[in-house]
């Protein structure tokens, strides 16, 4: 079927939108063209349309479409966003030439529906009336006629605010918000707008802001005023209504001003304290906060945004600093990156906000030129239905016969299980009982006393505070209990089914957490507050995956990683070590990644390496030794001290390339720290060579070349406190078989022992220290 008349649609116009304005070009209503077409999810009647609703059409629907307005599918696709979704959404149906078609919401798909500007639809088509189209929230100004675009039913008549003189300011704004997209790589625009949007209409709602505010108040009064002499305003509202309305485009410039900011990488590196390395960063504060004042022309903003606040610019500079503390390549977790906003921290928006202002509004004629009651897209606070009045009370009674049909059902029930605990699909006896025990229970305030007495008289946990899932399961343990005898936490629950020993082991770990009255019935099973601490005395406890999965984030949160040693136990005793050694051999005989091992790998890149776990906590430790320890963290007992650290490292660079290429990646963050590492240094002052030299012995005349006596010491000295091997020594030392010939001697005839109970000067005791300790462990091996 081919049109005679031609509607252009508007860039970025919904299908539905142009779906009236077609059928208003041929004097027909919308319902007049769907009705051509099989529809997957029909909307009745009296439901009628969202204002942001949309319309997908197969391949048929769209010819049909393009046909009636006389423009080519290959424009409509350019024009309408939602156009090319719709064959897919609708593959598979279709046939015999008749076209499919399916609703959708708009704003969750494409973005939000504003109404759009009216002239500028007429430059296009003469005939167009009313317009929805998308609009992200940095392109809602209509720069040609001075318009900001509002979204469609949010309860309100406007279709757009005046913005009066504000135009040249805003425009300015929304071109550089759109030069600030393109320029910033990898910086998305409708995340940076929407945590820049939160940011600033938060200071909107706090007062000490507006104290101390000089810009807003006169933008406020100049946009509200436009707006006004163009059309009456509705009967009362009032400046709180007002502010709401236009606080997008007061601030829409300091909008645009934070999302440069935030956006640029020299402010987060002062919103996380500079670029000093250190392992947990501070907020910048004082630095940052002066940074983005003098942006936004506001000296004063430190003094009302501390950034020590529980606000969206605080929560912003907590993940930059987890940014730039997560190793290179690991991908920050989805939908909670950098410029992810929390829900409590998202701005109000207008229909919400003034459905809490008005509770009772009714609009008058606006911009569309008619009332916005319901049918007009607005919003009508629905009355409160009235309590039934006079003397009549058949419903009453009714009810009480519906109650004491479904109570008969229960005593018949209780009568023949002995409880109450019905799952809410459960029926019997062509009545729905458990559905209608769920519906009492999640209306148990309104029942009278006499009804709750006699539900409780069949079931005294009929309604229980806890899931009643629990509760089926206690009854099935009582049965099990009545038949086999109590339960024991000091047999460790041997000889118990499968079922019933996992549920009494996750009652067991949990049972400090339990409800009185849950701990009352476990205490009918057997299983008292006794029996548990039996339980947990036993040796080699088997700990729940979940509990293990707790320990592991504590103890990454404190420590940063998971490359823990297999003696390590957590304050609490748990032994943390041997659990992730368990959990890295399980996952190694699977051959993939197991589901604990996923969540493990999200706590910690590195806890299950391709490479030694020891390798990955000598890295951690020298780490720790560049860049400070975490707050409240300890040197652990056998930690490699400074310089043991340092010659690891430089044994890393020697190795290099290292065997595999993420360990390199490791190494690099390292040198990036460390920055050059030193050369050898010798530790034997003069003084105490002096004195140590007439302990040595003779040298032997067997030949071969001589070796300096205080150079093979300090090799053995180097090898004592770097806890290297011998042939990790330096070139400078010697050849390390030698140096080893050496030490084996002197070890034999105790020259070493001499070295170490010998008095030397303050500066020379601490390696002779490390020195006996070496010399110490080597005996016990």
């Amino acid at each position: 079927m081919r049109g005679v008349l031609r509607v252009v649609p508007v860039a970025g116009e919904t299908t539905w939108s142009f779906l009236h304005r077609v059928a208003a070009a041929y004097g027909l209503q919308a319902s007049d063209l769907t009705a051509w077409w099989r529809w997957v999810n029909p909307v009745h009647r009296g439901r009628g349309v969202r204002p942001d609703g949309e319309v997908l059409l197969d391949e048929v629907a769209q010819e049909q479409l393009a046909g009636w307005c006389r423009v080519p599918g290959g424009h409509l696709a350019w024009a309408l966003p939602s156009w090319s979704a719709g064959p897919a959404a609708l593959a598979g149906r279709g046939g015999l030439g008749q076209g499919w078609a399916r609703w959708r919401v708009g704003s969750a798909e494409w973005g939000p529906v504003v109404s759009g500007c009216r002239l500028c639809a007429a430059r296009r088509d003469p005939g167009a009336g009313r317009v929805w189209v998308y609009r992200a929230r940095w392109q809602r100004l209509c720069v040609r006629h001075g318009r900001w675009l509002l979204d469609v039913g949010e309860g309100h008549p406007w279709e757009f605010a005046d913005v009066g003189g504000l135009g040249r300011e805003l425009d300015g704004a929304q071109r550089r918000f759109g030069r600030l997209v393109r320029a910033r790589v990898g910086v998305v625009g409708g995340e940076v707008f929407a945590l820049a949007r939160a940011v600033v209409c938060g200071w909107w709602e706090r007062e000490d802001f507006w104290a101390r505010e000089r810009v807003w108040g006169p933008r406020l009064e100049q946009a509200v005023a436009a707006t006004c002499r163009r059309y009456p305003g509705p009967a009362g509202w009032g400046e709180r209504q007002w502010r709401l309305l236009v606080r997008d485009v007061v601030v829409f410039p300091e909008v645009v001003t934070v999302a440069a900011a935030l956006s640029d990488p020299a402010v987060r590196g002062l919103a996380v304290g500079g670029a000093a390395p250190a392992l947990v960063r501070r907020p910048g504060g004082e630095g940052f906060m002066a940074a983005l004042g003098a942006r936004l022309g506001r000296d004063w903003l430190g003094d009302v945004e501390q950034p020590d606040q529980t606000g969206p610019l605080s929560m912003w500079v907590q993940a930059v600093a987890r940014e730039q503390r997560r190793p290179a390549g690991v991908l920050p977790p989805p939908e909670r990156g950098m410029w992810w906003v929390r829900s409590a921290h998202r701005p109000m928006e207008v229909g919400p906000g003034l459905r809490l202002l008005a509770p009772a509004f009714d609009t008058g004629a606006g911009p569309g030129g008619a009332a916005a009651g319901a049918g007009a897209g607005g919003w009508r606070a629905e009355p409160a239905v009235p309590r039934r009045s006079g003397h009549g009370q058949g419903l009453a009674r009714r009810h009480e016969e519906l109650f004491a049909e479904g109570l008969e059902h229960a005593r018949a029930h209780a009568a023949r299980v002995g409880h109450l605990a019905l799952p809410h699909t459960g029926a019997g006896a062509g009545f729905d009982l458990g559905r209608w025990l769920a519906n009492r229970r999640a209306d148990a305030a309104s029942l009278t006393r006499r009804q709750a007495e006699q539900l409780g008289a069949l079931d005294a946990w009929w309604n229980p505070p806890w899931p009643v899932d629990w509760q089926r399961a206690w009854h099935r343990a009582r049965a099990h209990v009545r038949e086999r005898g109590p339960v024991h936490g000091g047999d460790n629950l041997q000889g118990l089914p499968r079922w019933l020993e996992r549920w009494l082991r996750h009652q067991i770990t949990h049972y400090p957490q339990l409800h009185d009255g849950q701990q009352q019935l476990l205490a009918e099973l057997g299983l008292t507050a006794a029996e548990a601490e039996r339980f947990n005395a036993w040796p080699g406890r088997r700990r729940p995956a979940a509990d293990g999965l707790a320990q592991a984030r504590a103890y990454a949160a404190r420590h940063g990683h998971l490359a823990v040693s297999r003696p390590t136990r957590t304050d609490e005793g748990f032994a943390l070590g041997n659990w992730l050694n368990f959990q890295r051999h399980r996952q190694h005989a699977t051959g993939r990644p197991t589901r604990l091992g996923r969540q493990l790998t999200a706590i910690d890149t590195w806890w299950d390496p391709p490479w030694p776990v020891a390798w990955q906590r000598m890295w951690w430790a020298c780490r720790h030794h560049l860049a400070g320890l975490p707050d409240g963290l300890a040197w652990w007992p056998g930690a490699p001290d400074a310089e043991q650290a340092t010659a690891w490292l430089g044994e890393q660079q020697d190795r290099q390339p290292l065997p595999h290429p993420q360990q390199q990646d490791l190494v690099d963050q390292l040198e990036a720290l460390a920055g050059k590492v030193p050369v050898w240094q010798p530790r034997i002052s003069d003084t105490a060579w002096h004195t140590l030299s007439a302990l040595l012995p003779p040298p032997s005349r067997t030949g071969g070349r001589r070796r300096s006596e205080r150079q093979i010491l300090e090799a053995i000295v180097h090898i004592a406190c770097t806890r290297q091997a011998w042939r990790r020594l330096p070139q400078t030392l010697g050849p390390f078989q030698a140096c080893r010939r050496r030490y084996l001697r002197w070890l034999a005839d105790g020259t070493l022992d001499r070295i170490t109970t010998t008095l030397l000067p303050p500066t020379d005791q601490a390696w002779q220290q490390t020195l006996a300790h070496r010399l110490r462990t080597s005996a016990q091996d």
